[in-house]
């Protein structure tokens, strides 16, 4: 029987021999590695993190993983429950809703302040980073140039404060959202607002990126709505099942089998070959 800790994924092994090396202090470490098992989904909403299975699955003692939670928690990505253990936070509809009309405003001023300085160098690389971004569907390579195309189109170099808020709300969402492709039935393709830029037209391009940004906040709050998001209360023990209701553990990515009919019936519905694809007028996947 698999078992239900995540700290046994072998995906958090792979991060932690990845990352184990080359830091100042352990406790440095320690905080990359347990940040990076949110970011990326291995730890999904709603799990339950011990210090204990941590600390062991890192070569730790419990001290840095404690502080490295406390620091966590200070960042909005987990709960800490007195005596019960750390829980990854999940995100209710109206906190999707404040997050993507805050990128709204910070990135369609960031766009207007990028292509007043546009160079042909830049407009080129964004014509060949949007050709790969519109034809990955989804791993590693698809988040690789999408933080690269956002950090070209924003021009992170000249607004790296603005770039950084920006990149902080995507990754609110983005950590849940890593095995969910939106994809647009109208405009999608980022290459469109790439000609936008090339024609020097502001309006179009900010009306382009208002349209993309509302339709994923649309599509992603669907998506929640329907899963029923983990409640952020704490259960009476920390190894309650971790399963969001509704049994849906794409919206972390997560392949992880904790047993039970519901399991298998939900792996019969969604292969887990891909990820699951919802489709919303005007949106595409960010």
């Amino acid at each position: 029987m698999i078992s239900n800790d995540p700290a046994a994924d072998p995906r958090f092994a792979e991060i932690v021999g990845r990352l184990s090396g080359g830091y100042i202090t352990i406790g440095e470490m320690v905080l990359t590695v347990l940040r990076e098992a949110l970011n990326n989904g291995t730890f999904a909403p709603g799990d339950w993190l011990r210090q204990e299975s941590l600390a062991a699955a890192i070569g730790v003692s419990r001290i840095p993983v404690r502080t490295a939670l406390m620091q966590l928690e200070s960042e909005g990505l987990i709960t800490l429950y007195p005596h019960r253990g750390a829980r990854v936070r999940s995100l209710s509809p109206r906190q999707i809703d404040e997050i993507y009309r805050m990128r709204v405003l910070l990135e369609t001023y960031a766009l207007r302040q990028s292509m007043a300085r546009m160079t042909p160098q830049r407009l080129g690389s964004l014509t060949d980073l949007a050709a790969v971004l519109d034809a990955e569907r989804h791993g590693k390579g698809f988040l690789d140039t999408r933080v690269a195309f956002y950090r070209e189109l924003y021009d992170a170099h000249n607004n790296p404060m603005l770039v950084r808020m920006i990149d902080d709300l995507r990754a609110l969402v983005g950590r849940f959202l890593l095995s969910i492709r939106i994809v647009s039935a109208d405009h999608g393709h980022h290459s469109t607002l790439v000609e936008h830029i090339a024609g020097d037209d502001h309006d179009a391009a900010v009306a382009w990126l208002t349209a993309h940004l509302e339709g994923v906040s649309a599509g992603i709050r669907a998506i929640v709505e329907e899963d029923s998001p983990a409640a952020q209360d704490g259960p009476s023990a920390p190894d309650e099942d971790r399963r969001l209701p509704g049994d849906h553990r794409g919206l972390a990515a997560l392949s992880r089998d904790s047993g039970g009919a519901r399991t298998k019936k939900r792996r019969q519905q969604q292969p887990e070959s891909g990820p699951r694809e919802t489709r919303i007028p005007g949106a595409a996947r960010t």
